[in-house]
């Protein structure tokens, strides 16, 4: 099973889980990340699709708040929404796709960098903070709706 993780944006993050799930549980066997510029973004998740067949789509949907005011550019916001369009567009166009939007604050307090480390994921994104949040996204989903061991519960051998 293949979960997606994206982190729409300026800079949009993608992560790819690949899942193996049998009668003695769920575990992780690899993972992937990258980030791309905004006109890649849908290019690369029908290539990611094309080439693994992707069952859950995890993304970061965006809340206007006091931080989104914050951004860099006033126009940042609004490329970040029609990002989001786009991937609802893509993720929701496999009727037998999965997909779960949350927010930021949703996922980061859980999805920290001492459980990224263990589920082998913030080395993998280092230098990439938009993968990193998209990874984020797509441990927090694998955790909580594919039944993946919690990387830093005993149950995932965790000490």
């Amino acid at each position: 099973m293949y979960v997606i993780g994206i982190d729409p944006g300026p800079t949009p993050g993608i992560v790819r889980l690949q899942l193996q799930v049998t009668d003695r549980g769920t575990r992780l066997v690899d993972q992937q990340a990258l980030q791309v510029t905004p006109g890649l973004m849908v290019t690369v998740l029908e290539g990611i699709n094309a080439a693994t067949g992707v069952e859950v789509v995890a993304y970061e949907r965006f809340v206007v708040g006091r931080r989104a005011g914050q951004s860099s550019s006033a126009a940042a916001g609004e490329r970040t929404r029609t990002m989001v369009g786009e991937v609802e567009a893509w993720a929701r166009g496999a009727q037998w796709r999965r997909v779960y939007a949350r927010s930021a604050a949703e996922v980061k307090p859980w999805a920290t960098d001492l459980r990224l480390a263990a589920a082998g994921l913030l080395d993998l994104t280092k230098g990439m903070r938009h993968a990193r949040d998209a990874a984020r996204h797509a441990l927090y989903c694998a955790v909580r709706d594919l039944g993946l061991a919690d990387p830093l519960s005993r149950r995932a051998g965790a000490r």
